[in-house]
């Protein structure tokens, strides 16, 4: 029996989420479920503003949207090198004046300017443009972007920088793109162990179906099969561990000092 009011998520829609929806955009507590699928800063704007329960969220919306639960364990991460999250770039990083940011980004428009500030000593003048390589790089030096565009996009005769790569080189650490939010006032289901076991099946659900997942992408990005996989599986984590919460800390720190967000908070899990 569908619930009179059912638990809304909103839901990333690129490849890299694909893992962790695929369980809900199958059916799983279908009774239970409202679906709603957007970019990640639609994403962050419907939990800001009540509309849905919990969403796949860019991270450094928990510092800004007061009163949020993690769950726990889950994640969109990178160990090393993510390439769907990237800047391109027609001068070196050094010489970047004009950044051109996503503006279906939010947690990837904070750690660019985080890292040509940090690590490279420029402060470009940042432009918020649709995601589109071409009036980007018209318009600007450099282009953030993002998700299954980033994927797309042409890369010869520019500078890559790869946003998860460049961290990892500075810090040491994986970079922690989004997290499963929950509002603390969202009514939780009546089925033992409440929500959060099913964000976790979900995932359990992608990574069983995997070859499912690539076939639907091999159709749309570009990629060969093999590398959608390497990318699902190598590129892309979907764990929340230690290392991954050290360096959310670090990010939520620098994010903080660089104005991006309004104060720093511990990390809250359902």
């Amino acid at each position: 029996m569908t619930r009179v009011n059912p638990f809304r998520i909103s839901i990333i829609d690129y490849l890299n989420a694909a893992p962790l929806n695929y369980g809900f955009k199958h059916g799983l507590g279908y009774e239970h479920f409202h679906l709603k699928f957007h970019v990640p800063s639609m994403c962050a704007n419907q939990l800001k503003a009540g509309e849905v329960d919990a969403g796949l969220i860019s991270s450094i919306e928990y510092l800004r949207i007061p009163d949020l639960k993690i769950v726990p364990g889950l994640c969109i991460a990178s160990p090393k090198r993510v390439r769907s999250v990237i800047v391109l770039s027609k001068v070196p990083p050094e010489q970047i004046r004009t950044l051109a940011l996503d503006t279906s980004s939010r947690t990837s428009v904070v750690l660019s300017q985080i890292l040509l500030r940090e690590r490279y000593g420029v402060s470009p003048e940042a432009v918020d443009m649709a995601p589109d390589q071409d009036a980007m790089l018209t318009r600007c030096d450099a282009a953030l972007l993002i998700g299954d565009v980033a994927m797309r996009a042409r890369r010869e005769g520019l500078i890559v920088l790869d946003l998860a790569e460049e961290w990892h080189t500075w810090t040491g650490l994986p970079f922690v793109f989004a997290l499963w939010l929950v509002r603390e006032g969202a009514q939780d289901l009546e089925v033992p162990g409440g929500v959060g076991p099913f964000f976790h099946k979900s995932l359990e659900l992608g990574q069983a179906n995997l070859p499912a997942i690539v076939d639907e992408a091999w159709r749309t990005i570009g990629w060969t099969k093999p590398e959608l996989r390497e990318y699902l599986t190598e590129n892309i984590s979907y764990h929340l561990g230690e290392a991954e919460r050290e360096s959310l800390a670090l990010f939520y720190e620098k994010s903080v000092r660089n104005g991006f967000a309004p104060e720093n908070k511990a990390l809250r899990f359902l």
